[in-house]
């Protein structure tokens, strides 16, 4: 298997949520051979909305390739959208199985902030596999 790569894209050097969102999968992918795989089998593009900073991007995974792109950019499969605090918040939600726990503290809170529609997730429905994957590399458990 070949070294993943993560890359920003110049047009987002100065998105401070594609920084952080590479330095986070970067981190997960060297600590954990498992997320390393999942990471080498995503296929597709995702975006993340910070709808209080007004900052978006798409991250675009090519089977262990992913470039971070200032913007929503095409026609993401998902998009998930969420104050910054929210978008962190996901990031510890831990995993039990490979899925989302979603009984604990902050699984709960999750749960209840997507409940109010607090925390969007459009295409939720036809592309599981793909934000479970998300789920699973970006997850710091």
């Amino acid at each position: 298997m070949a070294e993943p790569r993560i890359t920003v894209d110049t047009s987002a050097a100065e998105n401070g949520l594609a920084n952080m969102v590479a330095e986070l999968l970067q981190a997960n992918i060297e600590s954990s051979p498992y997320k390393k795989r999942v990471f080498s089998r995503m296929k597709g593009a995702v975006g993340l909305v910070a709808t209080d900073a007004e900052v978006s991007l798409t991250l675009v995974f090519d089977r262990g390739d992913c470039v971070l792109r200032d913007g929503l950019v095409g026609e993401p499969a998902a998009t998930v959208s969420a104050d910054s605090d929210s978008i962190i918040q996901l990031s510890n939600v831990r995993l039990a199985g490979g899925l989302p726990w979603l009984f604990d503290e902050t699984g709960r809170s999750v749960v209840g902030k997507a409940l109010r529609r607090e925390i969007r997730i459009r295409g939720l429905l036809r592309h599981p596999v793909t934000l479970t994957r998300l789920a699973i590399v970006l997850s710091v458990n």
